[in-house]
């Protein structure tokens, strides 16, 4: 793994430049190794996103280790639920992109599937510089939607809306084999504000820390080790 760690500090300081489109915008970051690919999911996931990155993924060689580097506000739950069991099912690394690059909301949702290629554990890493955060489910409507008065049943269908999406979340964290305490991380915020992830916050919930410009990471499991050695 620390393999794929070296050099990703100047892929994220090539990355930050890059200008996100209506939807993420995702590309190959050269990095002047080819014993790596490192692609970046850069802008708002809005649907698409899962399938544009396994069809750049599909011209290289099955061999090849992957990672992705996530720097996204959000957007479809949907989409990002499908991006984090692509990730799991395909065990690709994940990252936060650091020098002050976000992962919030559905994309902190994708960002939990990533899994190491070798031993198919957990991969998740937070860039020291990088923002993660969670929040609860946001429903948006329309204009229309807004000024309409609403009735019993409509109030109703809302809520079972509101179950059905929370029934997906419960499923999505089994379905990668991710503990449902993160359960908390989507319900502490409400919709319009973001619950955020601190770096020593992220290694006791099993998310690996790396510096911003260093070649090394600290690993999760060895502080949770040590917490869970210290409680008992």
């Amino acid at each position: 793994m620390l393999l794929l760690a070296r050099g990703l500090a100047v892929s994220f300081a090539l990355a930050f430049g890059l200008q996100a489109a209506k939807g993420a915008l995702i590309e190959r970051i050269d990095i002047g190794r080819s014993d790596i690919a490192i692609f970046i999911l850069n802008g708002p996931i809005v649907g698409g996103e899962t399938i544009a990155l396994q069809r750049e993924i599909s011209r290289l060689p099955p061999s090849l280790p992957l990672a992705v580097v996530l720097n996204s506000p959000g957007g479809s739950v949907r989409e990002g639920v499908t991006l984090g069991q692509f990730f799991y099912e395909a065990k690709i690394p994940t990252f936060v992109m650091g020098f002050g690059g976000i992962c919030y909301s559905s994309c902190s949702l994708a960002f939990l599937g990533g899994r190491d290629r070798i031993t198919g554990k957990p991969a998740r890493f937070k860039m020291s510089g990088g923002n993660l955060g969670f929040h609860q489910i946001r429903i948006t409507r329309t204009e229309e939607e807004k000024k309409k008065i609403y009735k019993k049943i409509d109030v109703d269908n809302q809520i079972k809306t509101t179950r059905a999406i929370a029934l997906a979340l419960i499923n999505y964290l089994a379905s990668i084999h991710e503990d449902l305490s993160k359960l908390h991380l989507l319900l502490e915020a409400p919709a319009e504000k973001i619950n955020l992830v601190t770096n020593e916050q992220a290694l006791t919930l099993g998310i690996n820390v790396m510096d911003d410009t260093a070649e090394e990471f600290i690993e999760a499991i060895a502080i949770q080790q040590r917490v869970q050695g210290a409680v008992k």
